[in-house]
């Protein structure tokens, strides 16, 4: 009866490994998912904000184009990050499900909570630049 039980028992053991592995591959994915969520909130908020300050822009440095044009780029920029870390989501994703299971979910899941926390800074630090955009804007006189 002993062995059978310590029998039971291991193969148990193996079906608990298979589920936690499963669990944190799960997590993982949800914690990727949310990265590409706050990345295109961010995005969002880039694409909706370039039209309107540069006509802002326009009316209060309309004599002094290169004001526009640093603008421009600084959110260009801004855009181009969150656009490589959307495409570095969607190719983890990919990666997620065909991954095996002999992956060391602990360690991946730790780097994408760590890498999930950055990403979560993202969209308010683009809400923060426009703001500073606004704000001179605003001192400077321009419309909404």
């Amino acid at each position: 009866m002993g062995f059978i039980s310590s029998l039971l028992a291991l193969i148990g053991a193996g079906g608990n490994r298979t589920a936690d592995t499963s669990d944190q591959r799960a997590e993982v994915a949800r914690l990727n998912a949310e990265v590409a969520t706050e990345t295109k909130r961010a995005l969002d908020m880039i694409e909706a904000a370039i039209p309107r300050l540069t006509q802002r822009c326009a009316e209060v440095c309309g004599d002094d184009p290169q004001m526009c044009e640093s603008m421009v780029k600084v959110l260009d920029e801004q855009k181009e990050a969150a656009l490589k870390v959307l495409r570095m989501a969607e190719d983890y994703e990919t990666k997620i499900m065909i991954a095996d299971s002999f992956i060391n979910w602990n360690r991946v899941l730790q780097q994408v909570r760590e890498w999930r926390e950055t990403a979560s800074r993202m969209a308010p630090w683009v809400e923060e630049i426009i703001g500073r955009y606004d704000r001179a804007f605003d001192k400077a006189g321009a419309r909404n």
